[in-house]
């Protein structure tokens, strides 16, 4: 797959068959249109191409960028996007002049003069252009009235009568429900970072942790609680028990990831790990004393052997 930053270097050797979107998650509805990109690629000879934007639009105009929650960084809907198959990733910059361009001026001047655009390929809710004027009766008119491209819509697709969107899949992670979204995804939702030094509590309650320190402000955390999960640490990955929230037996504030790596022991300080969360073992609870919680905990620990079959310890 080749990765632009821009358009600046883009030089299309065959006809381009392009989608545009955030693509956030890169769940099973994405991976339905990028079927269909690639199908339509192979049956004219072409390139199968997805545009996105960077920073995410809300980032870039101020629009609740506070309350803005992603499902995918740059760099994961890169490395997804390459596992299944597209040609051609362009990373869009995005800015107020460039949401302002009519619809009109960006089809013609960037998807047809740049890219080459021959066909299009969105789903059943996408526009873009200034005031979101383009849609898909916009884009079906102009396909007509220039003859240069074809376009075609990807409908709605659901799975067990729940309609797959990112927004679904973000409410399921903040509920804690980690199982749902990797259902709607396909796979495991995951939280990556580095891992940095904390205050060695889990330690001294024999449950040493690798405490994670998010690399995107923007990522849907899951809600607060303990999870069974597998982690990839120095190229290994590791089966494990994750504990997301403030500590309020410890009357913490600040929210904490914290993962105890099954039978494991190291050092893994100031290194990227990678938590994918497999499934919800309780939520977050506030005990007496530090005694109920390290029984607790170790409740904890036999459930999540039990999820992964192994055998309990001694």
């Amino acid at each position: 797959m080749k990765v632009y930053h821009g358009l600046e270097h883009f030089k299309a050797e065959k006809p381009v068959v392009l989608t545009i979107g955030s693509f956030d998650g890169v769940h099973l509805g994405h991976q339905e249109l990028l079927a269909r990109l690639k199908a339509k690629a192979l049956e004219i000879g072409g390139l199968s191409a997805l545009m996105t934007f960077t920073p995410h639009p809300r980032i870039a105009l101020n629009k609740d960028k506070e309350k803005l929650r992603l499902l995918t960084n740059d760099a994961e809907k890169e490395a997804l996007l390459r596992y299944f198959g597209l040609d051609v990733l362009i990373f869009m910059p995005f800015d107020q002049a460039f949401s302002s361009q009519p619809a009109a001026v960006f089809l013609e001047e960037v998807l047809l003069d740049k890219i080459g655009m021959k066909h299009l390929v969105i789903g059943y809710d996408h526009k873009f252009g200034q005031n979101r004027s383009g849609d898909i009766h916009f884009l079906r008119a102009q396909a007509a009235t220039s003859q240069r491209f074809s376009v075609e819509e990807i409908s709605q697709q659901t799975m067990d009568e729940l309609a797959v969107s990112s927004t679904k899949i973000r409410l399921a992670i903040e509920a804690g429900d980690v199982m749902l979204a990797q259902k709607l995804l396909g796979f495991p939702y995951s939280l990556s970072g580095e891992v940095v030094k904390g205050d060695q509590i889990g330690r001294k309650l024999g449950y040493p942790t690798a405490n994670l320190a998010l690399n995107d402000v923007y990522k849907q955390v899951p809600c607060a609680g303990v999870y069974a999960t597998e982690i990839e640490v120095g190229g290994q990955s590791h089966r494990a028990m994750t504990y997301i929230g403030t500590r309020p037996t410890l009357a913490g504030t600040r929210n904490n990831i914290e993962t105890n790596i099954l039978d494991f022991q190291g050092d893994l300080y100031e290194q990227s790990m990678k938590i994918h969360f497999l499934q919800h073992i309780r939520a977050d609870v506030k005990f007496e004393n530090l005694e109920e919680l390290t029984q607790q905990i170790a409740r904890d620990e036999r459930k999540v052997r039990l999820y992964f079959g192994l055998p309990e310890l001694p």
